[in-house]
């Protein structure tokens, strides 16, 4: 007794060249019909097959028509926008007027309460705040040189404090200088760590 063996789903396609490496791959005639550029999936020859002079709107732009068509269009029919309506929650000066007497009268009977059901607030001191302690952006456009004090090399310029801030500095137009990136390395090493290093009360056990 012989049994039949199933033979798979017929191939209605054949192999065809990658249009940017060359590889053969199947691809269904379907497939092949509707496209010219096929790629073998690969990101990299995925990317190029569409990037720059492959892609099929390489050069292309609307013609004077289409254009004025589409602008016709936006105005029958103009975007949307999304929430409330500008003005909407806008209220009457005799309401406003009502909201701050009774806004003061509240707070006039009973401010003890309202004051004790505030968190209060954490003060970090000046001298703790990051903005405090780094050059701020205008001061680094007014401030910085066009040429580093040390080397008078001209790339990688940064502002850096004479006196630096965790040895006391501050951010002052007399306390600071223009360096390079490889000499403020240098300096913060041989410079700034002993700096500090020598202001600090070290007790050896």
């Amino acid at each position: 007794m012989t049994t039949k063996l199933k033979s798979g789903p017929k191939r209605k396609g054949h192999d065809v060249p990658c249009v940017v490496c060359g590889t053969l791959i199947y691809r269904d005639l379907a497939y092949i019909n509707r496209t010219k550029r096929i790629t073998c999936c690969a990101p990299e020859c995925k990317r190029k097959a569409v990037t720059g002079e492959n892609n099929g709107f390489w050069g292309k732009s609307h013609d004077e028509e289409t254009r004025e068509r589409m602008k016709q269009g936006l105005r029958a029919n103009p975007r949307k926008s999304s929430g409330p309506k500008k003005g909407s929650f806008s209220q009457s000066p005799e309401a406003r007027a009502k909201i701050s007497a009774s806004s003061k009268k509240n707070w006039t009977e009973n401010r003890d309460k309202m004051l004790a059901a505030r968190k209060p607030k954490e003060i970090k001191p000046r001298e703790l705040l990051r903005y405090r302690r780094n050059f701020t952006r205008t001061q680094r456009k007014e401030w910085k040189d066009c040429e580093c004090a040390w080397c008078s090399a001209t790339e990688q310029l940064v502002l850096d404090h004479i006196i630096p801030v965790m040895c006391g500095g501050v951010n002052e137009r007399k306390n600071c200088q223009t360096l390079c990136q490889p000499c403020n390395l240098w300096k913060m090493i041989n410079v700034d760590r002993k700096l500090f290093l020598a202001g600090l009360d070290l007790k050896v056990a």
